[in-house]
């Protein structure tokens, strides 16, 4: 049996395919979409037994950003092992030779945690906890009257790193944009950007059984509460899950990054796909 850790190829899409579908509960269509769009902008490492892969880790790239400096990071992404080659250490020296190479090469890396218990484990790596979102759900009002219009990836992005440059944050290129929006949109989301009272706003958001999930959006709280109405009518919801900043005064606090090879700054991390 012959083991090897390297970069997968195009010709590799099919079993890492297969993976993905064994870890998690995507659609087909749903995993070849995203490696038709993605691959040829990211890496996927992926550890190889007798030349088939078994374990990957799919790397995005981005950048810790704030008004002063960016610093090159890449974002950790749908990991995941065969299960009859689980328990083998296989994932753990994946994350190893990751580690390794953002250490030489001088990048940050980063990660949402898909459950609590993974916390402990990446920590065992030298990963360490920055930061949190906040889950808020409203109830709507009132529907309020609310412009609205699709909203291109691009400006989107001017706007979004307009909105949050002034403190710490994840910023993406262009690109990653353009697949978050196709994402979207695949889930029956939009890419919208609001009027209301002489102010624009971002939005990014999908409708899931009764409930409309915002992604992202730069509205407050009051925003959010104001228009909500006007959005579940026009979703056909009955109430509203949004993720903001860990700034916000209410909601669940839920971890949204583990780093390494970063200074702690509480990032505000978003887009990490749906």
């Amino acid at each position: 049996m012959t083991t090897e850790i390297r970069k997968a190829l195009k010709q590799d899409i099919p079993a890492l395919c297969d993976i993905w579908k064994a870890c998690f509960s995507d659609s087909d269509e749903y995993v070849k979409l995203f490696y038709d769009e993605n691959f040829e902008r990211i890496e996927v490492l992926a550890l190889f037994v007798n030349e088939k892969p078994v374990s990957m880790i799919n790397l995005l790239d981005a950048s810790f950003a704030d008004e002063k400096a960016h610093r090159k990071s890449k974002l950790i992404y749908a990991t995941g092992t065969l299960p009859e080659h689980r328990k083998k250490g296989y994932m753990g020296a994946l994350i190893e030779h990751v580690t390794d190479k953002a250490k030489k090469e001088d990048f940050a890396l980063f990660l949402k945690p898909s459950s609590p218990s993974l916390i402990k484990y990446y920590k065992k790596y030298g990963f360490e906890l920055d930061s949190y979102f906040r889950l808020i759900t409203v109830t709507p009002n009132k529907k309020q009257d609310i412009s609205a219009s699709d909203l291109s990836y691009k400006e989107y992005n001017r706007m979004r790193d307009a909105h949050f440059s002034k403190a710490p944050y994840v910023k993406w290129q262009d690109e990653h944009l353009r697949w978050c929006a196709a994402e979207n949109e695949y889930f029956n989301g939009k890419t919208l950007k609001l009027r209301q009272n002489g102010n624009e706003h971002f939005l990014m958001c999908y409708p899931e059984g009764r409930h409309l999930i915002i992604s992202e959006t730069d509205m407050s709280l009051t925003q959010i509460k104001e228009l909500s109405g006007a959005l579940c009518d026009m979703f056909s919801t009955e109430a509203i899950k949004a993720y903001v900043p860990d700034t916000f005064s209410e909601g669940e606090r839920i971890v949204s990054s583990l780093v390494y090879n970063a200074e702690l700054k509480n990032y505000y991390v978003n887009l990490i796909l749906i």
